[in-house]
């Protein structure tokens, strides 16, 4: 039951969309309406402008960060697994938040923070592979897949098989949210974003 209460708390969490809160302070609208439809960082940043994307951020991987705190304060025996089940329920709560009849962002956000505070290591590497795609494919979806891809073949060989099976799940459903664009990356409609070039602006 420890590890239902971390994920049930991971999904609660989730479900506050900072790129709602924020859309609505600055335009009065919701993030579905403008630019790609993601209530995310990469749409509200590129819209609004990349202050707006970098609060998003913030506020994303805080209540992930929250999320992973108050679990293992509730739950210690669960050790750093805490970190995989507390960031599980985010995710889901992210992605899929039952206000909003599960039809949420993509979790990119969330899962950065899930690989950097379950092992900094080889979370930063996982983070430095997804850039380093990012830059050469300028594929937003491939950079956020990465992410967790990469991660989950580094655990295959650093991390005890239950932290490989949750990082295997959560790529899973990062590829599903993702699967359209990877569709229009497939027959070359998806749209490629300079993030050098953005960041410069």
């Amino acid at each position: 039951m420890k590890i239902f209460y971390s994920i049930l708390i991971g999904y609660f969490l989730g479900n506050f969309l900072f790129a709602y809160v924020i859309s609505y302070l600055k335009t009065g609208q919701s993030p579905t309406t403008f630019g790609s439809g993601n209530p995310g960082t990469a749409n509200v940043g590129a819209v609004l402008g990349k202050q707006y994307g970098i609060l998003v951020l913030i506020f994303d991987l805080a209540k992930t960060v929250l999320a992973m705190w108050l679990s293992y304060l509730l739950f210690p025996a669960l050790g750093r697994m805490v970190i995989l089940y507390a960031g599980l329920g985010v995710t889901l709560g992210h992605n899929f938040p039952i206000w909003l009849k599960f039809k949420g962002g993509k979790g990119v956000a969330v899962a950065v923070a899930i690989v950097l505070l379950y092992n900094p290591l080889w979370g930063l590497v996982s983070l430095l592979v997804a850039l380093a795609l990012l830059l050469v494919t300028q594929y937003l979806a491939l950079g956020g897949i990465a992410i967790l891809l990469a991660d989950t073949i580094l655990g295959l060989f650093f991390y005890p098989k239950s932290a490989w099976i949750i990082l295997l799940l959560l790529t899973l459903i990062m590829i599903f949210r993702f699967w359209s664009d990877l569709v229009d990356i497939r027959y070359q409609r998806a749209k490629k974003v300079d993030l050098l070039k953005r960041f410069r602006k």
